[in-house]
């Protein structure tokens, strides 16, 4: 069987997404220095409030991966990714169903820890499911591998692939705040489909149904163990 390593980086959300990972089988817990808006790969600088973030001293930065705006504060949710080399057992050409086995993860070590039991823990298995802000913010959709408990996002997972390796960056959060992301985004430059005519964007962030997580040290612990058996 083969082990992972297991890292812990403390740095900046923009140094850790920068950071180049060696293609081998490695678990990397990330604690961050400070907060920080986290853009997907193919969003532009432009959905951002620059003022607010300017005045409250909050760093921009791209993630590699892709998928939608997360909004990071230090001590306030666990970053953990995992890396799979091409030549893994766990490599899986499908995009969709490589993501599969980390909410599995992610699910197992979430009912040991007693987060709920593991039947209620649901792993998204198909396609991404959209909303009004699914493209906008990361937590607004469900993709494949994603966990939910009754019907509320826990994990949240994007993917960066190269020739070398597969890297899957998973959040759950411990606080969550649409005050930040109504803070933070220039909603007022925005105009996305909303579910209806009286809807605002303001109001469909407020909906957006995420579940917020205690004893994250534990849980992180659990995953490197449970880990240790795949």
């Amino acid at each position: 069987m083969i082990s992972w390593r297991v890292n812990h980086l403390r740095d900046s959300a923009e140094a850790v997404h920068a950071r180049e990972l060696p293609a081998e089988r490695a678990i990397w817990q990330a604690s961050i220095s400070e907060s920080a808006v986290v853009l997907g790969s193919k969003q532009n600088l432009d959905i951002v409030n620059q003022l607010s973030c300017q005045q409250d001293g909050i760093s921009v930065v791209h993630r590699r991966s892709g998928g939608g705006v997360v909004v990071l504060q230090p001590e306030a949710h666990l970053w953990i990714d995992f890396v799979v080399p091409r030549d893994d057992e766990l490599w899986r050409d499908d995009v969709g169903e490589s993501m599969w086995w980390v909410g599995e993860l992610w699910a197992d070590a979430l009912a040991k820890c007693e987060v709920a039991d593991r039947d209620q823990l649901r792993v998204h298995r198909g396609g991404l499911e959209r909303s009004p802000l699914s493209d906008l913010v990361c937590f607004g959709g469900l993709g494949p591998g994603e966990v939910t408990l009754h019907g509320q996002k826990v994990v949240g997972i994007s993917q960066r692939r190269t020739r070398e390796m597969a890297r899957f960056q998973c959040v759950v959060h411990q606080r969550w705040s649409p005050d930040l992301y109504r803070r933070y985004l220039a909603t007022d430059k925005m105009k996305p489909q909303v579910r209806d005519k009286a809807s605002s964007l303001e109001a469909e962030i407020s909906r957006i149904a995420v579940a917020e997580v205690k004893g994250l040290s534990q849980i992180a612990e659990t995953l490197v163990e449970l880990a240790a058996k795949i």
